[in-house]
């Protein structure tokens, strides 16, 4: 009997674990990911139809390049490929050239005050998320 139980009381954790795995939903489309940002930007910035639409063409562009970038190099990082100081370099050079192209188009994009309201914001948003991540490590230690 005892060994019934413990069978049973197994069967259940390990199915428990299984299906909490599979709970992850499934990750939004360039185009979706787009179509929020943009919207929250419209609600944050005012921005015109025109403005909303650049902005959007801008996203759904950036969203592309980003998922591409995730596909040559997260296999890497998921076989525990440890990346070379020159490849890590590269890395981070491309990713700030991005930022870079990005910030000059939505420079275009963007009045004076709405662009300085968006760096204020993606500051904010920034440090929130640095912050979390620290919260974060501190209870996933003890």
């Amino acid at each position: 009997m005892k060994m019934w139980i413990l069978a049973m009381a197994m069967t259940m954790t390990v199915g428990a674990n299984a299906q909490q795995k599979n709970d992850k939903p499934e990750p939004l489309k360039p185009e979706q990911r787009a179509e929020l940002q943009s919207k929250k930007m419209t609600l944050a910035l005012n921005l015109n139809e025109k403005q909303q639409k650049d902005v959007k063409e801008l996203l759904v562009e950036q969203g592309k390049q980003r998922a591409e970038f995730r596909r040559q190099h997260m296999p890497e990082r998921q076989a525990g490929k440890k990346l070379t100081a020159d490849e890590r370099f590269a890395l981070k050079n491309k990713m700030l050239d991005n930022r870079i192209a990005m910030n000059r188009e939505m420079k275009k994009i963007l009045s004076e005050d709405q662009f300085t309201k968006f760096e204020q914001l993606r500051k904010e948003k920034h440090h929130e998320l640095r912050k979390n991540e620290r919260k974060h490590k501190i209870h996933n230690r003890g």
